[in-house]
């Protein structure tokens, strides 16, 4: 059972690599299992076609950003106001990592051959968003830094939209990099929505953060 599970996440691993790197229609499974180092046999045992392998490794993908998700936001409702920014910040980062691969593989035309993973996109973020969005506003007025006067519907919907509309950004080619984007539609939504005193941390942190690595 043991050996099982390690090849099949050596396979999932190695095609999860390459399909950010290449996309499905380039992902070749001879080469894959040339770089595993097993036989077309031995993967069609346990994989029975390159649409389940695609499913999975997408599926895979997404609890990976879930946990890290969840990471970053145990920490944040834990911290105090110079934290709640440094881990905000990464939440920021991660986002747009993530946003950014998803976008590489899950196109259009990926879009019409397998529209479930499609649906199961626009329902991940939207959970995303729902799952951390209030409790982070939430934790950001009891430690004052977001105003307590700004509506949450309307921050949701801001921000919701923005998230959904990056793919379609990425999909029309717009040479915007995701990092740059989240960072400087942050400063905008930050500008607004923070009390002044927490202004000058946040600008001054985004600065020395965004860079790094």
């Amino acid at each position: 059972m043991n050996m099982k599970k390690s090849l099949l996440n050596a396979i999932f691993e190695e095609a999860t690599k390459q399909l950010f790197a290449k996309g499905y229609k380039n992902l070749n499974i001879d080469q894959l299992v040339k770089e595993i180092g097993i036989s077309k046999a031995t993967f069609y045992k346990y994989i029975p076609s390159k649409e389940m392998l695609f499913e999975e490794c997408i599926r895979k993908y997404f609890d990976k950003f879930r946990k890290d998700i969840s990471s970053y936001i145990k920490h944040l409702l834990k911290s105090d106001k110079e934290h709640f920014f440094k881990y905000f910040i990464g939440l920021v980062k991660i986002s747009g990592e993530f946003l950014s691969s998803v976008t590489s593989v899950i196109n259009s035309q990926i879009e019409k051959r397998f529209p479930q993973i499609a649906i199961k996109l626009h329902d991940f973020t939207r959970k995303q968003i729902e799952n951390s969005f209030f409790s982070i506003v939430l934790k950001g007025r009891e430690i004052g830094v977001i105003k307590k006067e700004i509506d949450y519907e309307i921050l949701y919907f801001i921000i919701y939209v923005t998230l959904t509309n990056l793919k379609y950004l990425s999909e029309k080619q717009v040479k915007v990099a995701p990092d740059k984007f989240f960072y400087e539609y942050f400063n905008i939504l930050f500008n607004g929505i923070l009390v002044d005193e927490a202004k000058q941390l946040y600008f001054k942190q985004i600065e020395e953060l965004k860079y790094e690595g």
